[in-house]
């Protein structure tokens, strides 16, 4: 399957955890040779005076990609934020986020 990231940023991305909208893709991170999508970010809760970071998806967390949504399946408890992801070794796919956390 080829999707191009104009077409991703304009689905919504839905937690089947929780049943929650997360809001659409806002950045993709790609591996440093450009060979595989590590996953996507999308908005952090957005409060008044108080803004949570971007959450970090990490693409195997993504369970399908629909015409209109994005579902994944991530514990909302234990996202990781975009902040964190910087400083992961994000290369190695064989790691997990608990390894993160």
């Amino acid at each position: 399957m080829e999707i191009s990231y104009s077409e991703l940023r304009c689905k919504e991305v839905v937690n089947l955890n929780s049943g929650v909208k997360m809001g659409k893709i806002i950045d993709m991170i790609i591996d440093a040779n450009g060979k595989n999508v590590l996953g996507v970010v999308v908005p952090g809760v957005r409060k008044i005076f108080h803004t949570n970071e971007d959450i970090f998806i990490p693409w195997r967390n993504i369970i399908k990609i629909g015409t209109d949504v994005i579902l994944v399946k991530i514990d909302l408890g234990n996202v990781t934020s975009v902040t964190k992801s910087k400083e992961m070794n994000l290369g190695d796919i064989s790691s997990t986020e608990e390894d993160y956390l």
